[in-house]
């Protein structure tokens, strides 16, 4: 199962979960849900896209490196 970066909308915490691909609930904050004084959306999370790393061989031979 892939790893999803999330932050948050309240507190900015940046947290990777592990979710399937199929799996499409809205992630919550853990810091933020047991928070009383936040309720509602702003203790949701919205996902974080990074992009994609390129691959590397320890020789260099594939030409992908630096």
């Amino acid at each position: 199962m892939p790893f999803y970066t999330y932050k948050c909308n309240t507190c900015g915490l940046v947290e990777d979960f592990i979710k399937s691909m199929g799996e499409s609930k809205t992630q919550l904050c853990p810091k933020c849900s047991y928070d009383p004084n936040v309720q509602g959306d702003d203790e949701k999370m919205t996902r974080v896209y990074k992009p994609n790393a390129k691959p590397a061989s320890k020789d260099g031979s594939w030409g992908f490196s630096k």
